[in-house]
């Protein structure tokens, strides 16, 4: 078995995740995608959604894909669960034979300052997801993943714009953003 792992804030979760997805799908030969909603990201102080709230939103927006599984492994910890923790714990419950870690150009750059980052690249192979024309210098151990959508969850949460949200979940997210007297 061969798994992609799309860890992320995912708050909210907008159509960029989702094309990412699809993209991963089309372009990886793969089994199975697992999306990791983070119970908050370790670089981050906070999340303006709850960690609940995303996961449910997740397994709404990919729940008729059966390749797609939304895991709560990070929400379960409770706590900021750096990425080589749930590759561990992939790898260990799935004992695939190949996985990738997807992540975005933006956390690219940062990438040397994830925990034990060495280890990471010993047991995945790493996808880089282009975005918003971020440059980042490519690499042998490197895939690159062309999607370039011009939106992030951080325009998202300062403009309250619905028109990048799923329609799956947008009635849910307008929902959360008029509780939180957002619109």
């Amino acid at each position: 078995m061969q798994i992609a792992i799309f860890g992320g804030s995912f708050d909210p979760p907008h159509i960029g995740h989702q094309t990412i997805a699809k993209k991963i799908l089309k372009k990886l030969d793969i089994d199975l995608l697992i999306v990791v909603p983070a119970y908050l990201n370790p670089l981050k102080v906070k999340s303006f959604l709850d960690a609940k709230t995303r996961f449910k939103l997740l397994k709404k927006l990919f729940s008729k894909k059966e390749n797609i599984k939304v895991s709560d492994y990070e929400i379960k910890q409770g706590r900021a669960v750096y990425s080589i923790e749930t590759i561990r714990y992939i790898i260990e419950k799935y004992k695939p034979s190949k996985v990738y870690l997807v992540i975005g150009a933006d956390n690219y750059k940062s990438f040397h300052l994830w925990d034990k980052y060495g280890e990471i690249l010993d047991l995945v192979t790493l996808v880089v997801v282009t975005r918003d024309g971020i440059k980042y210098k490519e690499s042998d151990y490197i895939k690159r993943l062309k999607v370039d959508i011009k939106i992030s969850s951080t325009q998202l949460r300062n403009t309250f714009n619905l028109k990048y949200i799923p329609k799956k979940i947008r009635k849910d997210v307008k929902k959360i953003w008029h509780k939180k007297g957002k619109i």
